[in-house]
């Protein structure tokens, strides 16, 4: 609510100086809870939002805190569904998937333990797989080109999606798109 938004940060700043931490607290906890209420989230984003509703950082820090113990904020959980939904999707390669999971605030470890959890679930990522499945949806696009235009092209689709320079020969080469001249 938009009328409403500058004077509960001016009551919280104020219930701050008052020493009542408490109240303070709560309702740092509650916006935390209605945030993770709509979607998973990472710590990043939490401390983001609950930011910008005016809440102090010491606040912003003990709220987490509490939701990281019992299990309601989890970064190595959030980076598994966001990969295990990716892959699925909309596949790209694990260098791609790796720096999107970055610019959300997923710390490296949280990412390598994500990538664990989705392949203690699912086994082994298998890239080139997906590659040749970026390839076969992109193929109808491409069919009517020069063969040589066709390659760079599917080459820089992968590239872009964040497939290494290996897998992405392999794939093209699997799928039937050999260089003409070597």
């Amino acid at each position: 609510m938009p009328g409403h938004g500058g004077s509960a940060r001016a009551r919280r700043r104020a219930a701050t100086k008052q020493g009542d931490r408490s109240q303070d607290l709560a309702a740092a906890r509650e916006a935390a809870l209605r945030l993770l209420e709509r979607t998973r989230r990472t710590r990043t984003d939490l401390t983001r939002r609950l930011r910008q509703k005016g809440f102090a950082s010491r606040t912003i820090e003990e709220v987490l805190e509490r939701l990281l113990g019992v299990g309601l904020v989890d970064d190595a959980e959030y980076a598994r569904a966001f990969l295990s939904g990716r892959w699925g999707r909309r596949p790209a390669g694990w260098r791609r998937l790796e720096q999107e999971l970055r610019r959300r605030g997923i710390g490296p470890e949280d990412v390598a333990r994500g990538r664990e959890l989705l392949e203690a679930e699912r086994g082994p990522l298998d890239e080139l797989s997906l590659a040749r499945r970026v390839l076969a949806q992109a193929a109808r696009r491409a069919a009517g080109l020069d063969p040589r235009l066709r390659r760079r092209r599917l080459y820089a689709l992968l590239a872009r999606r964040g497939f290494d320079s290996d897998t992405i020969e392999a794939a093209l080469d699997a799928g039937g798109d050999k260089p003409a001249d070597g």
